[in-house]
């Protein structure tokens, strides 16, 4: 009997490491699925007036309504402790010349009380792609509340309507916010 129990134990190691091995796989399944899993709570998925796109749960709507008869604003700003940060688009329900789109959008700004003490200077409006589609944009600089910003502003039309898409940035914050801006660039959307 003594043998018997002593042949068993010499299996019972192989069936140890595979339990291990076992037990080690799953672990690394389960930490490969953990962070996507989080990473989703992290991050609200938008989707309203025929667009979508994913902003961080950190980052609070601060406008989400209708423009009688003319489209849509929605806005977003950073919520993170002396951070900078906003995101802003404007729909329009019609389609429009982006260029002559973005030169209005200009004009208004330099008219804002919050960019009339610093001033606000544009670049030129240039070509470029707003993730997959065909855009026009302009960069802009000015000082918000003694910060100095930088901001873009795209404009495009998808769907038989003219989309402005606002970025603007404290210096500071630049890195940070540019990916929060790339995470909205790459999943938005329009139908």
């Amino acid at each position: 009997m003594t043998e018997k129990l002593s042949g068993s134990g010499a299996i019972l190691p192989f069936a140890s490491i595979l339990t291990k091995g076992k037990i080690a796989l799953f672990a690394f399944i389960l930490l490969l699925t953990v962070p996507g899993l989080y990473a989703k709570e992290k991050q609200f998925n938008y989707l309203k007036n025929g667009i979508s796109f994913s902003i961080p749960i950190d980052w609070k709507t601060i406008s989400d309504d209708a423009l009688p008869n003319k489209g849509y604003y929605y806005s977003a700003e950073s919520t993170k402790r002396n951070t900078t940060g906003l995101f802003t688009l404007v729909t329009i329900n019609n389609v429009e010349n982006p260029v002559k789109s973005l030169l209005v959008q200009e004009k208004n700004m330099k008219q804002e009380a919050i960019y009339q003490e610093s001033g606000i200077e544009f670049t030129a409006i240039e070509s470029c792609n707003f993730g997959s589609m065909e855009a026009r944009k302009a960069d802009y600089e000015s000082v918000v509340k003694g910060t100095k910003v930088s901001g873009t502003i795209y404009c495009f039309n998808c769907s038989e309507k003219t989309y402005l898409i606002f970025f603007q940035t404290g210096l500071k914050d630049q890195k940070n916010n540019a990916k929060v801006f790339r995470m909205i660039e790459l999943t938005f959307a329009c139908r």
